[in-house]
């Protein structure tokens, strides 16, 4: 047995020794102030060094600022506390106040010691050791442990040591007005392992990429074949020499050079709405968001390139991600076809089907578009007809086996699901109730057992006026993204049989069955067990608590809806400004502005609110749902700690950083919840206190897009989606929506 301490342990001797077959090896942490030894964890293959967990009588924390317990993933300095501790600094009073201080969460008199240095939680609950507090840097306003990024660095293979540090430029990289990160960038000194060469840059970065923020992968790499040293043998910093000037600077507008960065090129303009992308621009930047990167997949796929939501947000930019996709047809996967048969619900469905078990069938999604003037009503039908036979969600039918909910596919949708309704008789007023009463007599007569659950109705309006389309999909089957999916193919089934030709959708994308199937089976191997820890302790950092003013029971038909509208110009600047200055997303922004919000009317510093995501997480190689139709929602609670710092942007900063900390994005707590055993571990996210607020943002959505093709307008919403008795899970229910270049709350 070796137990190593009182240096850090690096990656090439923790992979030494984690590979040994007749040693075990530890790896000791703690300051003298703790008397030698605070921290342990064995060294074991298919880790990276960390220092561990408390020893016997200690206890570690985590700390911001503030002194408050930071979430897993988010770094924070290390405090410790026990009966190790020693009395303090001889004859060194103020400097023993200002290490030693008082412990919160002890019993009174207790104190910990401030180590200064940089750590995180991991998952599994040991420390990840990232820095000192005084090797922090702040680039475009972010605060970046140095040693974090040269930790990631060691452990690729080809690179034997690495040191990162920020430089000076001579010229502003970005944003000229903000003086605390403009004039700073990261640089990488790299020294190859053996006798071989360091990687090239596009390498390092994809290989930063996998496992940092785009905001911490350096600008600029520079190989040495040694690291300089001093006469005592430590690094001389000085001796680093200066980067290349122009190294890793995009120089403005950079056109596609390969056949897939053209092919990517125009389909990030079409979907964002500008009109030209060059290579090196960053698809967030340009007001990209994680449902239009589903669009970006899905059109990638019709075009023959091969590429995931994954590899969106890893690499961000056109060269990065052509680089790492594969062009030619796509391969299917053999589970899309194996899969058959009832199959068990996913986490949301079963969720819905615990909770609505009254009013289960009258629970829908409905949309209403103008459509052309000259839109043909017998290609329409055949048009649906055959979108119906593509996406088996749409033919889905629910049933209780032994107790439980299963789903199956129909082979065909027998029943009447389309209806032409000729209003062009009737004043504007009579078309309105006859619309209302014809929406709510669809929406009234789905059945989740019998079917159908969805139905169409094609409104004539008569001479002058527009005729529109009204679709009622049980929200079982459809999400947001679903009705992209679901509207896009519609139009091109319809363009496809108006010109005589047969219906060609494309490829299927994984079906929702093989996808439900697979998500139980997932969670059932243990596959998302690492998440738990994160899950069950969040519920304890805030409050689901909000004042209320009214009594009575929660139910829809009590609900009362404001809207409000952003200009667009201050839509603009959300969508593509401030992306750019602090690396965020729109989702961000909002999170924080809910979260001060309500942290400022119920004068806390946390709350507990919860937040809708679109559910298409990659957590699996062989799936791919781009263009699949289903409910995949993922619903989740997040714990905010709002900074008390007025300064807006501590408060984006601070958000930004909680949330990317959410395991797999959110979408393992609904599939713990929801998919686990009974008596499993994690039966204890059952107790968790329902969020009394939740916030869903959908995203960028021009249902005219260009005003030339089958949809020229999104109407406003008839009928009624839910039953009015019907129970509502939230008390404020904040959704958001990107149309016409303005922000709709």
């Amino acid at each position: 047995i070796l137990l190593l301490g009182g240096e850090a342990l690096g990656e090439s001797l923790w992979r030494e020794l984690a590979a040994a077959v007749d040693t075990t090896s530890y790896n000791f942490y703690g300051p003298t102030e703790c008397t030698v030894d605070a921290l342990s964890c064995r060294v074991v293959v298919g880790s990276r060094p960390v220092v561990g967990r408390p020893l016997r009588n200690t206890a570690a924390y985590v700390l911001d600022a503030a002194l408050r317990p930071v979430p897993v993933g988010v770094p924070g300095e290390l405090y410790i506390a026990g009966a190790g501790l020693a009395r303090g600094y001889l004859r060194r009073p103020g400097l023993t106040a200002e290490r030693f201080v008082a412990n919160p969460f002890g019993e009174p008199g207790c104190r910990m010691y401030r180590t200064g240095d940089v750590v995180r939680w991991r998952p599994d609950g040991a420390i990840d050791y990232l820095g000192r507090c005084d090797d922090q840097v702040k680039i475009r306003g972010f605060r970046i442990e140095l040693g974090e990024v040269e930790a990631a660095l060691v452990a690729h293979p080809g690179v034997g040591e690495a040191v990162v540090v920020a430089r000076e430029t001579e010229a502003p990289l970005k944003a000229p007005d903000r003086q605390d990160s403009s004039h700073k960038r990261l640089v990488a000194y790299v020294v190859p392992s053996g006798d071989g060469e360091v990687p090239d840059t596009p390498a390092l970065r994809a290989f930063l990429g996998q496992t940092l923020p785009d905001y911490m992968v350096p600008s600029a790499f520079v190989s040495l074949d040694a690291l300089p040293l001093n006469p005592n043998g430590k690094l001389d910093r000085k001796a680093l020499p200066a980067p290349d000037p122009g190294a890793g600077v995009a120089a403005g507008y950079v056109a596609p050079r390969t056949d897939a960065e053209a092919v990517l090129a125009g389909i990030w303009a079409e979907v964002l709405g500008v009109e030209r992308v060059g290579v090196e621009d960053n698809f967030f930047e340009l007001g990209g968001d994680s449902i239009l990167s589903i669009q970006v997949v899905s059109r990638a796929r019709q075009a023959g390139l091969s590429i995931t939501s994954k590899d969106v947000f890893l690499h961000q930019t056109i060269a990065a991600i052509a680089a790492a996709a594969r062009m030619g047809a796509v391969a299917q996967e053999a589970y899309h076809d194996s899969v058959t048969g009832p199959v068990p619900l996913t986490s949301i469905q079963s969720w819905f089907l615990e909770t609505h078990t009254e009013t289960s069938d009258h629970f829908n999604q409905s949309m209403t578009v103008e459509l052309a003037e000259d839109v043909d009503a017998g290609v329409l039908e055949r048009a649906m007809d055959a979108v119906v036979a593509h996406h088996e969600a749409l033919r889905m039918r629910f049933a209780l086996v032994d107790g439980s909910w299963v789903q199956d596919v129909a082979p065909s949708e027998t029943a009447a699901v389309f209806r032409r309704c000729d209003l062009s008789a009737l004043d504007a007023d009579a078309q309105q109730a006859a619309m209302e009463q014809a929406a709510v007599a669809a929406q009234t007569t789905l059945s989740i057992t019998d079917g159908p659950l969805f139905k169409v109705v094609l409104f004539v309006m008569g001479p002058g006026r527009r005729p529109r389309l009204f679709v009622t999909v049980h929200h079982l089957v459809v999400d947001g993204v679903s009705w992209r999916i679901l509207l896009g193919d519609l139009e091109r089934a319809y363009r496809q049989i108006d010109a005589g030709q047969p219906v060609d959708l494309g490829a299927g994308t994984t079906a929702y069955r093989a996808w439900a199937r697979r998500l139980a089976e997932h969670v059932a191997s243990g596959g998302l067990d690492g998440d738990l820890g994160y899950w069950s302790e969040l519920s304890r950092r805030a409050s689901a608590v909000l004042p209320v003013d009214h009594d009575g029971p929660n139910t829809v038909g009590s609900t009362r809806t404001l809207s409000v509208r952003l200009g667009r110009d201050e839509t603009d600047a959300l969508l593509h400004e401030v992306p750019g200055v602090y690396r965020t997303q729109v989702n961000d922004v909002l999170v924080s502005a809910l979260g001060r919000a309500l942290c400022q009317w119920t004068g806390r510093d946390g709350v507990l609110i919860g937040m809708e995501g679109h559910g298409r997480e990659d957590i699996l190689d062989d799936i791919d749902l781009s263009s699949t139709v289903g409910w995949f929602t993922s619903m989740f609670p997040v714990a905010l700690s709002m900074p008390p710092a007025s300064e807006w942007g501590e408060v984006l900063k601070s958000v930004k950083e909680q949330l990317r900390a959410l395991p797999h994005r959110g979408l393992s707590y609904g599939a713990l919840r929801y998919l686990s055993p009974p008596d499993s571990p994690a039966a204890v996210l059952l107790e968790d206190p329902l969020p009394a607020v939740c916030l869903n943002y959908h995203g960028q959505w021009d249902v005219a897009g260009t005003g030339e093709g089958l949809y020229r307008a999104r109407c406003d919403g008839i009928g009624e989606d839910h039953a009015p008795d019907s129970h509502r899970t939230y008390l404020l229910d904040v959704t958001g929506l990107v149309e016409n270049g303005q922000l709709e709350l």
